[in-house]
């Protein structure tokens, strides 16, 4: 049978199971480089549109506040619809701002095109909602291991897309940018077409019909009261404080210490490469032990990383120590933490409460980024800003072990 077993036990397809794994590492790969590379973009709008670098910051601003506020929503239509159609209409987002950026001429129009459109594209199209589609599919044991190469698949994408861009601008400039990346989500939006006509056979039977019946705010009211989803997006906030130093203070600490930016920018290569290898890592070791474990064990490490860089002589193989551990324990809570919600509310709240936790994770990015600016500003250094990581971490570590995982 082609959809199911003599039990009535829906299966795929070898073929599909690689389809729906590849089409998982494709969204997400297209996802994060469009978002990384929103500086490379910025400049090439800036250069072309005569909109002020400052406007357009604001734009990415604006973009950057959406992709988090958006993820819970988008959850929410998922548990309405499918996972598949909210890719769609992400995609579709992502279409129309690529392919309205080079007509605008005023900063409310580019606010719009990139801001809105790019900003609610880019968090209907995030990590939850992509494995909230393909979990089902994939089952649940196969999904904890594989949840760890479609999270690293980010990765891979913010490294090809880069020189992809850069290529586009030095050849054709803001116009072929953009019609490179609407060409490479017009994949996206076909992919996900292909994928909800295999999800809508796979939605979840213990509790698809009662969660779209269930209001949205009561499901959400639901996890803020259970101790396991309090504890994991807690233990987020503290992943959202360690991306916003590293994203907004590591590179010029880097330069502070007295390396080029060219070293600067390699150390930033190599916590790009072991952010792709330590997902892979914790998605295996999720399969192997409680995910509790390994998120727990994940977040551990941050302290002893920070304390044992901060007492090292600021040499290059010290800074090379410190993002290596940096880029292997950063991103790898995301596919455990992804992974302990499935198991603990379902694969079909996925997308609603890995939405509303990383809501958690953007309020630690601002608490980080607002706390680095005064704390280096008045200090002149960045010991404090990391020992208070240090801190958050041991307590996110302790949060996440206490999870009851049955």
């Amino acid at each position: 049978m082609r959809n199911g077993t003599a039990d009535g036990k829906k299966t795929v397809k070898p073929i599909e199971i690689v389809l729906i794994v590849l089409i998982g590492c494709f969204v997400t790969a297209i996802n994060n480089g469009v978002r990384v590379n929103y500086g490379l973009i910025s400049s090439v709008i800036a250069g072309e549109t005569g909109i002020g670098a400052v406007n357009v910051s604001f734009s990415v601003a604006i973009a950057q506040l959406l992709y988090g506020v958006a993820q819970p929503f988008s959850g929410a239509l998922a548990l309405r619809k499918t996972n598949s159609h909210v890719l769609i209409g992400g995609s579709v987002l992502l279409v129309a701002g690529f392919l309205l950026i080079p007509l605008c001429t005023k900063p409310w129009m580019l606010n719009i095109a990139l801001g809105l459109f790019l900003g609610c594209g880019t968090g209907a199209m995030a990590f939850g909602i992509v494995m909230s589609a393909v979990t089902p599919m994939l089952g649940e044991k196969r999904a904890v291991g594989i949840s760890g190469i479609i999270n690293g698949a980010g990765g891979i994408g913010g490294a090809v897309l880069s020189p992809f861009a850069q290529s586009l601008s030095d050849a054709g400039g803001l116009r072929a940018v953009m019609i490179g990346l609407t060409a490479l989500t017009a994949v996206v939006m076909i992919a996900s077409v292909w994928l909800y006509s295999k999800e809508k056979a796979f939605r979840p039977a213990g509790n698809a019909d009662s969660d779209q019946k269930t209001p949205v705010l009561s499901i959400v009211k639901e996890a803020l009261r259970s101790k396991g989803f309090l504890h994991l997006a807690l233990a987020f906030f503290t992943c959202g404080y360690f991306m916003a130093i590293i994203e907004t203070q590591l590179y010029s600490q880097i330069l502070s210490y007295g390396f080029s930016g060219d070293q600067a920018a390699l150390a930033f290569t190599v916590y790009g490469i072991m952010g792709m290898v330590g997902p892979m890592i914790a998605g295996f070791l999720c399969l192997k032990m409680k995910c509790k474990w390994v998120v727990g064990t994940c977040y551990a490490l941050r302290p002893l990383t920070v304390i044992a860089f901060l007492l090292m002589p600021k040499t290059l193989p010290a800074i090379f120590f410190f993002v290596v551990f940096l880029g292997l324990i950063g991103n790898s809570t995301v596919p455990p933490t992804t992974n302990l919600l499935s198991k603990l509310y379902g694969s079909g709240r996925l997308g609603l409460l890995s939405g509303t936790a990383f809501v958690f994770h953007q309020a630690g990015s601002f608490i980080s980024t607002w706390l680095g600016g005064i704390l280096v500003a008045s200090t002149g250094n960045y010991v404090i800003l990391w020992l208070i990581g240090a801190a958050l971490a041991t307590a996110a570590a302790i949060l996440c072990y206490t999870v009851d995982e049955t």
